[in-house]
């Protein structure tokens, strides 16, 4: 079972089930089926077409890393290079973002990305009735939010070792939102925030780095005299 916890992308209560499952399977083995030439063969097929889809992407995977290298020296190379600084954020997760976007330059403040995103408040209406529940629009690239997603979640972790968040800053975020919301509005909150972070570094050419929103404000006002900023 630890292993399954150590290796699950999808959390404890992932590892938990699929633990379950695999001693359900192993005891359904012991009373029924084991000796059945039919079993063998069955398992046999999954393994040999759970490889071939492997070989399929992996081979996919190749390709598209050739693809960006040919890349190199353009402002998309070096916009998914500075994305996978950012906790969450691997290499393909940084070429949909990237691809998601088109052109960053578009993008004139953070509030177009998160409409871009989808990420921007939609509120219910019929008639003369206003709803008062605010969700997320949901227009924008459905793969790009759920990128998003995990990035937020990624970010939000303990680390086992220390005990302590993975991103302090982001964490504080989340933990004070959740004093006045429930935890899945927080979550979107949050994921706003990781769009306004991803903004800052392509406006900016600089890769993530864990600072405090008065130190951010403070670099911001110091590399643009004259204009005023507020930390998302």
């Amino acid at each position: 079972m630890e292993t399954i916890r150590k290796t699950a992308r999808f959390g404890e209560k992932y590892a938990l089930a699929k633990y379950d499952a695999i001693c359900t399977a192993a005891k359904d083995a012991a009373v029924f089926g084991r000796a059945l030439p039919s079993n063998a063969l069955r398992i046999r097929l999954y393994i040999k077409t759970y490889r071939e889809y492997q070989e399929h992407l992996d081979g996919i995977l190749e390709e598209l890393h050739k693809a960006v290298d040919k890349l190199e020296g353009t402002p998309a190379y070096d916009r998914i290079a500075l994305l996978q600084s950012l906790r969450g954020v691997g290499f393909l997760s940084a070429v949909v973002l990237i691809a998601e976007m088109g052109s960053f330059d578009l993008f004139s403040s953070p509030k177009k990305l998160y409409a871009y995103f989808g990420l921007d408040p939609a509120v219910k209406q019929s008639g003369k009735f206003n709803g008062d529940k605010v969700h997320m629009s949901k227009r924008g690239s459905s793969l790009a939010r759920r990128i998003l997603h995990m990035v937020a979640l990624n970010n939000l972790k303990i680390d086992k070792g220390t005990k302590t968040p993975v991103n302090p800053v982001i964490h504080s975020y989340y933990a004070n939102k959740c004093k006045s919301k429930k935890k899945n509005v927080a979550v979107g909150a949050v994921m706003h925030k990781i769009c306004n972070i991803i903004f800052a570094m392509l406006r900016d050419h600089k890769p993530f780095k864990i600072i405090t929103p008065q130190e951010h404000c403070e670099q911001y006002l110091a590399a643009h005299p004259g204009k005023t900023h507020n930390a998302a």
